[in-house]
């Protein structure tokens, strides 16, 4: 059982890693027909949405696309910035979806935005705790450090309608505004269901990371 739940958690994760570099590899030798690139869709969708104080950087960590709240300034890693592919502005539409949100209030990004500073703590926290309790037999002590590392399962679980609502935004605003042809929707479904899927796998390897600890701690507590 405990070999089981250290083995899963690995192979989940390393799964989703390779699907989402099979698919950006994939899609991203698609050029879309417009040929516009993740900087132009990045640009067009903000300002649509009234975002025009929202400023895009250009980051050279592959894969390092993000929306950061705190100072309004999307950053696209150059192969997503500068190119003119079905990955590239999916990728960019995608960042734009949590840049709306932000404007909207979605409650769940809200929610993650305040709590990122708690789970960091709390899980830090938590881990001394845990371990200073495995090795005295202070098992108490090690529960309520696994509580507090609990945090950051809240933090994922909560991560994921974020992640989702963004894509499907992605989606919606990419044929609304024409960025993508018809015959390019699939390729773009492809490209946000694999990242999705790296946030759903994060999440059930962290329960199942979890779930090994408190066995741990509870057969320690028995014997």
């Amino acid at each position: 059982m405990e070999l089981l739940l250290i083995f899963i958690p690995i192979v989940l994760v390393l799964i989703s890693q390779a699907i989402v570099n099979a698919t950006y590899s994939k899609y991203k030798s698609y050029k879309t027909s417009n040929n516009v690139t993740g900087f132009d869709t990045a640009r067009q969708i903000l300002d649509y949405n009234g975002l025009n104080n929202v400023k895009i950087l250009e980051t050279r960590e592959k894969l390092g696309d993000h929306f950061d709240p705190r100072t309004g300034v999307i950053k696209l890693s150059t192969e997503v910035y500068n190119g003119n592919s079905i990955a590239s502005v999916s990728i960019a539409a995608h960042e734009c979806g949590h840049a709306i949100q932000h404007k909207e209030k979605y409650a769940p990004i809200i929610i993650r935005s305040a709590l990122v500073p708690l789970v960091g703590f709390a899980s830090k926290i938590g881990y001394i705790m845990l371990i200073i309790g495995l090795i005295s037999e202070l098992f108490n002590l090690a529960i309520i450090g696994l509580i507090l590392m609990g945090a950051s399962l809240i933090f994922q679980f909560i991560t994921l309608p974020v992640e989702f609502d963004a894509s499907k935004r992605a989606k919606d605003i990419l044929i609304k505004r024409n960025i993508v042809e018809k015959n390019e929707i699939n390729g773009v479904n492809k490209v946000l269901k694999a990242a999705a899927f790296t946030y759903l796998a994060s999440f059930f390897a962290t329960m199942l990371q979890m779930l090994r600890l408190f066995l741990i701690v509870n057969n320690g507590r028995r014997d």
